[in-house]
């Protein structure tokens, strides 16, 4: 066998190998890790700044038809019912064993992006008698990315029964920030939020063949 028959083989060889190995099968959510971390922070912060201390020992019925227009309407009801439970309120759902009536409204819950960039813009090239263009991407030399989330809570709390109001907690505000910064081509990023994220100790190698 010669030297292109050799190479031939070998080249069979590494074609077959390749062929045998399969990519990852590779999804992702409809909303961005980022996005849930925002909505999760501006909800929490919100909602822990009401002071229930007052009812601290009563039943509690939660009224939340207000509520029904927010698309995390599930996670608000969460973090708000363990809120009460570290306040040291009963939740219950029987309206007619409660002490109080709690009425939830949200009037923000949601997220935005801005950008700020100085740098080229992206470049189209066209390769001379041809219909063939090339470009050059952007370059940014500066570029601030910021996602924001942002929540407004208020509550009425009222009798039973009556619905007469007995007092309201409004004005309840939060704001979380993730901004990724690119500076003369280096990126990084800051925040605002309790992203202790706690990863495996041990890495793990598999090699399949």
């Amino acid at each position: 066998m010669g030297k292109f028959g050799v190479f031939a083989g070998l080249f069979a060889g590494a074609a077959l190998l390749v062929s045998g190995c399969s990519a990852p099968r590779i999804t992702e959510t409809g909303r961005s890790a980022v996005e849930q971390f925002l909505i999760a922070t501006v909800t929490e912060r919100g909602i822990h700044d009401a002071d229930f201390s007052e009812y601290s020992g009563k039943k509690a019925f939660i009224e939340y038809d207000y509520l029904a227009p927010q698309v995390d309407k599930p996670y608000v009801q969460g973090v708000l019912e363990l809120h009460l439970a570290q306040s040291g309120i009963i939740v219950t759902r029987d309206a007619k064993t409660a002490d109080v009536l709690i009425q939830p409204l949200c009037g923000v819950l949601a997220t935005d992006t801005s950008r700020f960039a100085i740098g080229t813009p992206p470049l189209p090239i066209p390769l001379p008698n041809t219909n063939i263009n090339f470009g050059i991407p952007e370059i940014p030399l500066f570029e601030k990315l910021t996602r924001r989330g942002w929540s407004r809570f208020s509550f009425n709390i009222l009798e039973p029964g009556t619905r007469k109001p007995i007092a309201t907690i409004t004005g309840l505000e939060a704001s979380a920030y993730y901004t990724n910064w690119t500076i003369l081509l280096l990126p990084f990023k800051s925040y605002d939020m309790p992203l202790d994220i706690k990863g495996g100790e041990k890495t793990h190698f598999r090699i399949n063949w």
